[in-house]
């Protein structure tokens, strides 16, 4: 899809050309932002009983994986074996 713009809307062609800059920077940087304040959203829900989660889930449309994600892993460094 192209998007035509009226320079004299905006401003000089610099200004359109910075618009736009700063539109794809907050298209691109925002949307993982939100996909992963979502899957967050759910990993806490699934805390909880009082919460569907599974349909939480759907309506974020967010997959398992980035719910596995976010959940800390505990990983022993110091070659000691796991019989504690």
């Amino acid at each position: 899809m192209i998007l035509f713009v009226d320079v004299g809307w905006l401003g000089s062609p610099v200004d359109v050309g910075t618009f736009l800059i700063v539109l794809a920077m907050l298209v691109f940087r925002l949307r993982p932002r939100v996909a992963t304040i979502a899957a967050a959203v759910v990993a806490l829900a699934e805390r909880r009983d009082d919460v569907d989660d599974d349909r939480l889930r759907s309506e974020l449309e967010v997959d398992s994986r980035d719910v596995e994600a976010l959940r800390p892993r505990i990983v022993r460094t110091d070659g000691g074996d796991n019989d504690g």
